[in-house]
């Protein structure tokens, strides 16, 4: 069976105890996680608490009149999905304790993005069907923003009252058969049979393992939801991912076209995999020992020759899959990527932008975000990234 279900996240029910102990929901998964607490010391513990209160003071104090989070208008409601995901992975969920109404506020604007068409974003294809007559620039984002926000839609409902839960099966329900329909747009070559990419028809390639593995996400979560996702979707998805692995470097590359090699793909590869309920592969391996070699320990800092590789989107993938991969790569690769991060948090409690060129524009809500998330693997509280 490619998708098993996974418990739901914990809720918090006492406010004033939030206020009073830092992350006690939180803490409470670390100690119980499938992986060694003594990955860090006590005292790494208590800096990395202290820098995630200190980041989600800053993001709740951005956040706009509208329920978003600031960023560039074709990164939206993707960015503003990464911090609802921030919040969440340290306990917090919408409508109890300290951010409850913030996280209210963005899950109703992630809502009122989605178009007649299904998809989640801001800017894209208006109109019953989606259209892929639309500029790079938005037909790029589109699809991200679609796979991160309709992940989060439905990581929350959950966690919603009955008439937010209503509301939220049927975006679920449209955002499922937008995916859809975009998985079955003709591919130019047959080896890009089962992936995602563009809305618009960028170039020759029709399938890559970035949106991929962001559309296999959101099917995986809402299947463990309840929704119903067609296996053979996710067998054919599946089998392009695998035909992403480069035998030869013994990692994931970033499509079949463009052979890439970049730390965010190899993540992307391994998570993917567990996703589809296949851990411990030989493909997941040895990826995870290519990213032994390239580790984030230079904060910011992009590896060799890869000029499309990205510091913080890499750290977000290659996190959570180290955690899925245990053993000697999570305690290989978790601490240095943390003491990293937390030598590099600025006063204000936020993460710079992105040194990449094409990730700087979407600013130091999108890096702390991601750098949140990561904070969070070993807590287990966002469904979707449970073993």
């Amino acid at each position: 069976m490619l998708f098993t279900s996974t418990a739901g996240v914990a809720q918090q029910s006492d406010a004033s105890s939030l206020m009073d102990v830092r992350f006690p929901v939180a803490a409470t998964k670390r100690r119980a996680a499938d992986a060694p607490a003594n990955v860090l010391s006590p005292t790494e513990w208590q800096r990395v608490d202290l820098a995630v209160e200190r980041a989600l003071k800053w993001l709740a104090a951005q956040q706009q009149p509208n329920g978003s989070f600031p960023t560039m208008e074709t990164g939206q409601p993707g960015v503003t999905s990464l911090c609802i995901m921030a919040f969440i992975s340290h306990g917090f969920v919408p409508g109890e304790g300290p951010y409850g109404h913030t996280l209210d506020r963005a899950t109703e604007y992630v809502l009122s993005c989605q178009k007649k068409n299904g998809l989640v974003t801001f800017l894209g294809p208006e109109g019953d069907r989606i259209t892929r007559a639309v500029s790079h620039e938005i037909g790029g984002c589109a699809t991200y923003n679609h796979g991160i926000s309709s992940l989060v839609l439905s990581e929350v409902y959950g966690m919603s009252p009955p008439e937010r839960a209503r509301r939220l099966q049927t975006a679920i329900n449209k955002s499922i058969a937008a995916t859809l329909e975009m998985q079955r747009w003709p591919k130019d070559v047959p080896s890009d049979r089962g992936g995602w990419r563009y809305i618009d028809d960028f170039d020759g390639s029709d399938s890559d393992l970035s949106v991929t593995g962001w559309q296999l996400m959101f099917l995986r979560s809402a299947q463990n939801a309840g929704f119903e996702v067609p296996k053979e979707r996710i067998e054919e998805a599946v089998a392009y991912v695998r035909r992403c692995f480069d035998d030869r470097d013994g990692v994931f590359v970033y499509s079949k076209s463009n052979s890439s090699r970049t730390r965010s793909m190899a993540g992307a590869g391994i998570l993917a995999l567990a996703h589809a309920g296949l851990h411990h592969t030989e493909e997941a391996r040895r990826s995870g020992d290519w990213l032994l070699q390239r580790q984030f320990d230079q904060y910011n800092v992009t590896i060799p020759g890869a000029r499309s590789d990205r510091y913080h989107y890499g750290l977000f993938n290659c996190c959570q899959a180290m955690y899925q991969l245990g053993g000697v790569y999570w305690e290989r690769f978790y601490p240095s990527a943390v003491r990293a991060v937390l030598g590099n948090q600025q006063a204000n409690g936020s993460w710079p932008v992105d040194s990449q060129y094409h990730d700087s524009p979407f600013g130091s809500t999108y890096t702390t975000s991601l750098v949140v998330i990561m904070l969070g693997a070993p807590n287990q509280l966002l469904p979707i990234f449970q073993r």
